[in-house]
């Protein structure tokens, strides 16, 4: 019944076999039966072959009818060599069980927080090496992550490359848990997470799963939208080459080179990758140049391993954080444009515009290490260690000419000749520099225990983050005042003197226990429970001196049931609650301290005392608190999948966009007392007759706003209450979709994908003048393998097309005081993208 159901929901078609067979099965561990994800299966004669999927099942189509040599390899065990003989018109199936040797054994500190299917009580989906490898060119992680369900991405460049953004079930990357084997991501102080740190990642990365929900992640930042854990390349026993170049539209390059030494003195493997990305972007000056590189080093004994990773790159890219109006869009040249201000008419027509200098860019970069460890104490005990350390240094150029001179402390009260009111004088040509500086180290302990029917991991989060902040005219016109007094003379403060500074920190420390039960062979519980115990700092603020230490104290449990109805289906039910604290922005905008008090003065937000002094133990912003029920239905079999989930997340003091927008255009954001997200995710995938499979999702939401008012002043000076209970929540689509279909025959893979976004308000008034249209997208990918003709492995030649019917559309939007009839991102038109793949 499930099978037909799927089928109406996706679009059917099909191929008959032609004289050929095809060979099929699944990869497992000989010890424990558990399916081997990414097993290498090639043929002895040509070195071609597959990799098996996250069920351990693998499928190799269109193979002329023969006899093969079948040779099976996973790191970790003995390689295992099968002969096949092939009839046409007819399928071999294979269970290959390998034996385990000295290099087996996953790190349980990066696989203790992924889901298991059949097993987990949670919402999750896996994106695998063999998706990634076919779809990935160039594209940022959020591009790739966009399809699966309830999920999808905006760019500011517009082509899916620099600054991206994801969002899950509507909430932004700041409320995403985000884990590269198991060490989290998201800023410490701003809670987001910045993609454009990782240049070229996918290409290091074996799988990403994303668990959709809330506290889906035992430590690390508490997930509300839910989690994403990226899991890298693994370690190949198999010595090889791998190179990698391609060229699309907007000038878009990309070159790639990869070593695998294979088993050195049968314990040590190294592996390393180097690569860049060029492109100039869909907008005008958004273009990007970005280095990447990636170097490991593991070492496989009987009982324990050692990895060592070190990865990064610096980055260079043109700032392109302003969207446009949204009457531009069915204008192929305003749309591409870059400006840094602009002004409409009634009508939404462009009356005036300042463009984006050449001048304002960004140069940084974030190198990462990290070693991981694991030690089998006893048949049972597992330890398991990572260790990291993240040090993300640089700044970003941006005009200035918008700030008077008092914003940039150019006062007679610190000593500079200026005769005017410094709240109404300006200076042109004015370039501000934005520089930060992050440090972070961490340790993530934990202890596995496993028996027969119960396992149980408890463990700890321990990280340490420091940071330094400032700002300061980088460049300046003649018209700037002089100093004549103080450390400087003349304009010699230009490029020298801060006109903000300040030191941030916050100190972690989360204790957590897992533990997963199996009361029969049909039902298993899991009960988690992290406590959180965090400690923000703002302190060494140069010009005002505010300082405070401010601690939080989090107990988020999560308990669910899973239940086996048959051997192909289950079902599962969940409950967790998850609380977060404000972002450091949401207690102190210390960068914006010197704004004029006209503009609205930026101060400490906190309490005051009755001597008019700051109470830094009673912030005004509320930590977000978060209840969440999850139900769950999955049917499988081995050529279809099925997946029905509901959530009902019921909200307290959820941090909202409020309307405004920082200067880089990033929301400001305050607490509503009450917000409902509930919704409805339904996703599948069929394979017909071995070379077609059919995928598809879909979500429908409610995100509404039960309890929240805004207030404004009169002109009378009386306060003014508007109440938005029952109002949809500014940036949440009620309805996504994604499909596609693939055809696979023997070195031909070719997909066809639609990706629809429903309406978005870009406000929380509903305002029908202002929202992002509905829009769909279709994007294809043909490849093509010559490897066993020319004697190689791989061989290939990849042909990308995004956005293939040219249509012009809106992929996000906001309003704020600046511009309010709201300001909107558009999407690329048609790009594509050519690239050759080969592995000696």
């Amino acid at each position: 019944m499930c099978k037909y159901i799927l089928l109406s929901f996706l679009i059917l078609t099909g191929f008959v076999f032609a004289q050929t067979g095809v060979i099929g099965g699944v990869i497992t561990d000989r010890k424990s039966g558990e399916a081997l994800s990414g097993a290498n299966i090639h043929f002895k004669e040509s070195k071609t072959g597959t990799h098996s999927d996250e069920n351990g099942e693998f499928n190799i189509q269109n193979v002329a009818a023969g006899k093969y040599h079948l040779l099976v390899s996973y790191l970790g065990y003995v390689e295992s060599e099968i002969e096949v003989v092939v009839k046409a018109d007819s399928m071999v199936r294979l269970a290959v069980a390998l034996e385990p040797t000295a290099l087996s054994g996953k790190e349980v500190t990066v696989i203790a927080t992924r889901a298991v299917v059949g097993e987990t009580p949670a919402t999750f989906s896996t994106l695998s090496s063999e998706e990634i490898k076919t779809r990935y060119y160039a594209q940022d992680i959020p591009v790739m992550l966009s399809n699966l369900p309830s999920s999808t991405f905006y760019s500011e460049s517009g082509n899916g490359i620099g600054y991206t953004y994801l969002s899950i079930r509507g909430f932004d990357q700041r409320r995403i848990s985000v884990m590269i084997n198991g060490v989290p991501q998201n800023d410490p102080e701003d809670h987001n997470v910045y993609w454009v740190d990782f240049p070229d990642f996918l290409g290091n990365v074996n799988d990403i799963q994303v668990q959709r929900g809330a506290g889906n992640a035992f430590y690390g930042p508490p997930a509300i939208g839910g989690s994403i854990n990226i899991v890298t390349t693994g370690f190949s026993p198999e010595r090889k080459i791998d190179f990698y170049s391609g060229y699309g539209t907007y000038n878009t390059k990309k070159y790639s080179l990869a070593y695998n030494s294979g088993l050195l003195a049968n314990k040590y493997i190294i592996m390393a990758r180097a690569s860049q990305i060029k492109s100039d972007g869909y907008r005008d000056k958004s273009w990007v140049d970005f280095k990447s590189y990636f170097l490991g080093v593991a070492r496989f004994d009987q009982k324990s391993r050692i990895q060592l990773q070190f990865y990064g790159g610096p980055i260079k890219d043109g700032l392109a954080y302003t969207g446009l109006p949204a009457s531009v869009n069915n204008n192929t040249k305003l749309r591409t444009r870059n400006y840094s201000y602009w002004e409409v008419d009634s009508l939404g027509n462009l009356v005036s515009t300042v463009m984006r200098r050449n001048d304002e860019v960004e140069n940084f970069t974030q190198p990462h290490i990290e070693l991981i460890t694991s030690y089998q104490l006893s048949n049972r005990l597992t330890l398991n260690s990572t260790l990291f350390g993240i040090y993300g240094y640089g700044y970003f150029d941006y005009d200035g000419s918008w700030a008077p001179m008092s914003y940039f402390r150019i006062t007679p009260a610190f000593g500079f000749d200026i005769t005017t009111a410094p709240d109404t004088t300006y200076a042109s040509e004015i370039l501000i520099r934005a520089y930060v500086d992050n440090k972070q180290f961490g340790w993530f302990p934990n202890l596995t225990w496993k028996t027969e029917h119960f396992d149980a991991v408890i463990g700890s989060e321990l990280r340490y983050h420091r940071s330094l902040h400032w700002g300061r005219i980088q460049k300046g016109s003649e018209d700037l005042p002089q100093a004549i007094s103080g450390n400087y003379s003349g304009r010699n403060y230009i490029g020298t003197r801060r006109y903000y500074e300040y030191k941030g920190g916050k100190d972690i420390i989360s204790p957590y226990l897992n533990v997963n039960y199996q009361f029969n062979k049909k039902l298993n519980g899991m009960v988690s429970l992290q406590f959180a115990n965090l400690r923000y700092k703002l302190y060494d603020e140069k010009f005002i001196g505010t300082r405070f230490d401010i601690n939080y104290h989090f107990l988020n449990p999560r308990i669910g049931l899973n239940y086996l109805l048959d051997a192909n289906t289950n079902l599962f039910a969940s409950f967790s609650r998850t609380q977060r604290e404000p972002r450091l922005k949401n207690l102190y905008d210390a960068a914006e301290a010197s704004t004029p008090d006209s503009w609205g003065a930026v101060v400490p937000e906190f309490e005051t005392n009755p001597d008019g002094s700051y109470h830094f133990d009673a912030p005004f912003a509320r930590p977000e608190k978060l209840n969440d029920i999850e139900l769950g239905l999955s049917h499988r079999k081995n050529d279809y999948y099925i997946n029905l989930n509901l959530y009902y997340m019921d909200f307290r003091d959820e941090i909202i966009s409020n309307g405004q927008v920082d200067r880089f255009g990033q929301p400001k954001t305050g607490n509503a007392d009450r917000t409902l997200h509930a919704g409805i995710e339904l996703d599948g995938k069929i394979d017909l007759l071995s070379k077609i499979s059919l995928s598809g999702n879909a979500a429908y939401s409610i995100n509404e706003l039960k309890r929240y008012s805004i207030f404004s002043t009169a002109d009378n000076g009386n306060t003014i209450e508007t109440k938005l209970d029952g109002n949809q929540i500014a940036g949440f689509p009620n309805f996504l979709a994604n499909s596609s279909i693939t055809y696979h025959s023997g070195q031909l893979t070719a997909s066809v994908s639609i990706k629809h976004v429903g309406k978005q308000y870009i406000d929380n008034f509903e305002n029908e003048d202002t929202v992002v249209e509905p829009y769909s997208i279709f994007n294809g990918i043909i490849g093509y393998d010559v490897g066993s003709h020319v004697g190689l492995r791989e061989l290939s030649i990849q042909f990308h097309v995004q956005n293939i019917f040219d249509k012009l559309y809106l992929a996000y939007g906001r309003s704020n005081s600046l511009f309010p009839t709201g300001e909107y991102f558009p999407g690329s038109e048609r790009q594509l993208f050519i690239n050759l793949k080969a592995t000696l």
